[in-house]
């Protein structure tokens, strides 16, 4: 069957003290694995349902499934002995959380995203698994609602962007914001299973702030006071927990990448429990600076990574996918890849991408493939008036709904020499009918005037790289493009790689891409320079 629920899956796992229960990778069911025995399978493994959003709390195991025709919130029997479905929506539901016979779980309509429009629902739960009176604690058409938990203290605690950010609120019986802030607190909710706080002793919450390039800590005390650990820690992944006392969280710097640490919430100090890839390495890091430009009006923050010898150098935009997503401050080997090579990188925060709050993230609506190249554009513009980028070697490249801005960008004047677009969404309005259910309304709502990207476009040499098991942006269209670049016989390339899925995760096929693109940006320069 494969795949993930809402395409991205997430809530993988729930542990109790004998056993823990998984979501499998090849069928999406849910298993429960003992101290010794195999595996074993607790759901109907003959059906449609993807499974996820997996949750247990008073030995309850709970549990979001969906097909393309909607979603259900199950109860499972954990040895095995059945499915108990609780709630069921056209739409899509998630984060299921419950306690003293209470059941908190998130629900958006069908041509919605969840980080524009979500409601939070509160039911009562009777331990034969039936659900009572219910109420909507918040969310709504104009509001984003995410990662709800129970606190120690029996509020429910959520992250809602009301205000225009992602903030902490907790509600019982009434509602009131734990740490309101001009920031957002938490990312988009791309997967279930997120959870950008947690609570203390002594009713302290540790929560993350995120600015669309760094992420820290910062805890709230229960008179509201707060305190910002010195942590060195730049990225901070959605996977916030408490133990003994200290922030567990998943942390990396611009010097390496992520590990688990265990962080003390008063002093800052670390205590790291997994190795960083980057410890002991001998590599030269290029560090990135964070620089600024003006683009449609508005401030457009980009990450800057020079190569080792500086200099004019041939510059590399990058556009990152999503495109509902961020530039996060931490050790990224594929950039470090184009630096050691000698080139420049500039990873563009532009509009549409998150931790800007949520006009920001909303901008790009309806003028995707616009605004995103416009403010790319606008960032190889200022490098290359100061210097930085090297006139007639500056490339753009994205993947996913990035290789979509890439290809854009290769339609429009502007500097690119070339652009490399890696499992590329061609045609937006196609992809509201070829895209997994759980992204048709990003695709509607992204949608503009720029439109599918058509061969007869295409100004500059571009390369296409794509997987053949690509379930999230079909390679149909990408070999579709190629062909029609090759029969007006454009300046192209094309890699495909076969049994690769969406993300090109696997060593081979991403050095196989890697490889692909620094050769075909060789080749254009060479070829410029003859």
């Amino acid at each position: 069957m494969g795949g993930w629920l809402h395409a991205y899956g997430g809530g993988s796992y729930a542990i109790a003290p004998d056993c823990q229960w998984i979501i499998s990778a090849q069928d999406s069911k849910v298993y429960r694995i003992g101290p010794s025995a195999e595996p074993v399978a607790v759901v109907p493994l003959e059906d449609e349902f993807l499974y996820g959003d997996l949750h247990i709390a008073d030995g309850i195991l709970l549990a979001v499934r969906g097909t393309d025709s909607g979603d259900e919130l199950v109860q499972i029997q954990p040895e095995g002995g059945g499915v108990r479905v609780l709630v069921t929506s056209p739409g899509f539901l998630g984060a299921p959380r419950l306690r003293d016979g209470v059941l908190a779980y998130l629900e958006w309509d069908a041509n919605c995203m969840p980080w524009d429009c979500a409601r939070l629902h509160a039911t009562d739960y009777t331990t034969s698994g039936q659900l009572g009176a219910g109420r909507v604690v918040a969310g709504g058409e104009h509001e984003s609602v995410v990662q709800p938990a129970w606190g120690p203290d029996g509020s429910l605690y959520f992250l809602s962007d009301r205000t225009g950010w992602w903030n902490l609120y907790r509600w019982d019986g009434a509602e009131r914001a734990v740490a309101p802030m001009d920031a957002d607190c938490g990312p988009a909710p791309w997967e279930g299973g997120y959870q950008s706080y947690a609570h203390l002793p002594g009713g302290t919450v540790a929560l993350t702030v995120h600015d669309g390039f760094r992420t820290w800590l910062v805890t709230v005390s229960e008179d509201g006071s707060r305190t910002e650990p010195d942590t060195g820690l730049t990225s901070l992944k959605p996977y916030v927990a408490a133990h003994d006392g200290k922030v567990a969280v998943i942390g990396a710097t611009p010097e390496r990448t992520p590990a688990v640490l265990l962080v003390d919430p008063v002093n800052g100090a670390v205590d790291e429990r997994t190795g960083s890839a980057a410890s002991g390495c001998h590599r030269v890091i290029s560090a990135p600076s964070l620089r600024t430009v003006r683009s449609g009006g508005t401030n457009i923050r980009f990450l800057l990574h020079a190569p080792p010898d500086g200099g004019p150098a041939p510059l590399l935009v990058r556009a990152h996918p999503g495109p509902t997503d961020d530039v996060p401050l931490r050790l990224d080997w594929t950039t470090q890849f184009f630096t050691s090579r000698g080139f420049a990188v500039a990873e563009v925060a532009y509009r549409g991408s998150t931790g800007h709050g949520r006009a920001f993230r909303q901008d790009l609506n309806g003028h995707w493939g616009e605004y995103d190249v416009e403010d790319c554009r606008a960032v190889a513009e200022q490098l290359l008036a100061e210097g930085t980028a090297l006139l007639g070697s500056v490339f753009i490249s994205g993947a996913s709904a990035g290789g979509y801005t890439a290809l854009q960008a290769a339609c429009q004047p502007g500097p690119f020499t070339a652009a490399t677009a890696t499992s590329a969404i061609v045609d937006p309005t196609r992809w509201t009918a070829t895209a997994p259910r759980f992204q048709r309304p990003h695709a509607a709502d992204l949608a503009g005037a720029a439109g599918e990207v058509r061969a007869e476009a295409i100004r500059i040499p571009v390369l296409l790289i794509h997987g053949t098991a690509d379930d999230v942006a079909p390679v149909s269209d990408a070999q579709a493009l190629v062909d029609r670049l090759a029969g007006l016989g454009a300046d192209h390339e094309a890699l495909i790689l076969d049994g690769v899925g969406h993300y090109l995760s696997a060593p081979a096929s991403l050095q196989s891409a890697l490889e692909a693109e620094v050769r075909f940006y060789g080749r254009i320069t060479s070829a410029d320079g003859a």
